[in-house]
């Protein structure tokens, strides 16, 4: 039983699974493989393996990297690489510079336009867009707001829409080519998930167009793509080729891990 997509509390500010609580909970569930997929960090990834080890579950080197595509966003997963390389410590750095880079012009960019964004500077850290765009949501009428839509993802929506030009995520095709020289994987996270601007669903054009770029598996199991959205997924990865994976996105204890039959995922024989 696998579970391919667990973040730890080496994911910034929203996951709290430490190495050790994840290993044990694991070998309580059965699971003999897992991987540590936080974001835009591998730092918890060598701990995770070790601690791994001593209660028999193996532990696949990952990350899950913002990303952007076509014109839209999207998560990818970078499995089976040295998470010590500095080609993905520097891909991971260029993520998190570049955001707070951006995060602090659209600060400028928004204040000019009249918004007010107050708070922003009481951080511990620097701000990230998703910061910016929470605040800008949460302190200005956003015309065309979606009711029962979130902060962060109406923000999300505005940006994107009016001040396009300041958020500038690496692309996945950049993600890719350095998974590829790392000689790991490259797998498009959550491809039928619908969660606003931040997961819009991945169309047959979607997933055709990047695998004509490299890219190598989709998260086919998830838990919240239905038996429809399985068949659909589990369509096109025959038909453009792909790996299939799947996990959980499990942040939390109080979050199951997947137990995915290994029998179903077809990247494994890759890892």
């Amino acid at each position: 039983m696998i579970d391919l997509h667990i973040h730890t509390n080496a994911t910034p500010h929203h996951a709290t699974w430490t190495p050790v609580a994840l290993a044990a909970a694991a070998a309580a569930r059965g699971l003999t493989m897992i991987a540590v997929t936080d974001h835009n960090t591998t730092a918890n990834v060598i701990t995770t393996v070790m601690v791994g080890m001593h209660y028999g579950v193996r532990v696949i080197s990952g990350v899950e990297i913002d990303s952007a595509f076509n014109g839209k966003l999207w998560h990818t997963l970078v499995y089976a690489i040295d998470p010590e390389s500095p080609l993905i410590l520097d891909l991971c750095a260029e993520v998190v510079q570049r955001n707070a880079a951006d995060a602090a012009q659209l600060r400028r960019d928004l204040v000019a336009a009249g918004f007010v964004l107050p708070g922003l500077s009481d951080r511990d850290r620097p701000p990230t867009v998703a910061d910016v765009a929470s605040v800008l949501a949460r302190h200005n009428q956003l015309p065309g707001r979606v009711s029962g839509e979130g902060d962060e993802e109406a923000g999300m929506r505005f940006i994107l829409t009016h001040f396009a030009a300041a958020y500038r995520p690496l692309s996945i095709g950049e993600i890719i080519g350095v998974a590829h020289d790392l000689g790991g994987l490259a797998v498009l996270a959550h491809p039928g998930r619908e969660k606003g601007i931040y997961a819009v669903p991945a169309s047959d054009e979607d997933i055709a167009a990047m695998a004509a770029i490299g890219l190598d598996g989709i998260e086919v199991y998830y838990p919240t793509h239905d038996a429809a959205t399985r068949e659909r997924l589990l369509a096109a990865a025959k038909r453009h080729h792909l790996l299939i994976s799947g996990g959980s996105d499990s942040h939390h204890p109080h979050q199951d891990l997947a137990t995915w039959s290994a029998a179903d995922l077809t990247i494994v024989s890759r890892l």
